[in-house]
């Protein structure tokens, strides 16, 4: 995306970032990526995006998408051999896989006591389809959740009363969602 002489790539963030008048709500139809939100966010703010972490927030309900979903998305294209269909391998259809069957965790999970033995139970699962195939580490996620867990949490929100308060102040906000946008003015 350009604005002006600038380019912009988004991928997770919400465009709307590159306006500078506009709160963004990424909402919680997205598989969320700790990993891509920090690295975008960090670009964004490199180049010079006034307030990026200011008016960029994260609905609570946002299922997370880790490296497991990753490794699995890699691992499973591997099998296909020929009949690979081309996927990113960023684990987004196996995110999608575990929200629809509703073993997924969300981002408000990870702050849950019980967070590391659900994702256990999730890579467990995985491990009993693809076994010694699956080339992921369970610790080193577990390690790198712990560190974002602070600080992610300034961003996250529950969706709906933000979007509330951001009407009752007549603000604008771009909400993006799985494959799709709104702007509320």
């Amino acid at each position: 995306m350009g604005v002006g002489t600038e380019s912009y790539s988004f991928h997770l963030l919400p465009s709307g970032l590159a306006s500078p008048s506009i709160d963004n709500l990424i909402g919680s139809g997205v598989v969320f990526n700790i990993d891509a939100f920090f690295k975008e966010l960090t670009q964004l703010e490199s180049k010079g995006v006034p307030r990026v972490h200011e008016r960029i927030h994260v609905s609570s309900r946002c299922h997370l998408n880790f490296a497991l979903h990753a490794a699995v998305d890699a691992t499973s294209e591997r099998q296909l051999g020929k009949g690979q269909i081309g996927t990113t391998k960023r684990g987004i259809g196996p995110s999608q896989s575990s929200k629809a069957a509703r073993d997924g965790l969300r981002v408000i999970d990870l702050y849950h006591e019980s967070f590391e033995e659900k994702l256990a139970l999730l890579h467990e699962g995985y491990l009993k389809r693809y076994g010694e195939l699956l080339e992921y580490s369970f610790e080193d996620e577990v390690e790198k959740l712990r560190a974002y867990k602070e600080q992610l949490r300034p961003y996250i929100v529950d969706a709906v009363d933000y979007m509330k308060t951001v009407q009752d102040k007549k603000r604008s906000l771009l909400v993006e969602s799985s494959q799709a946008l709104s702007i509320l003015t």
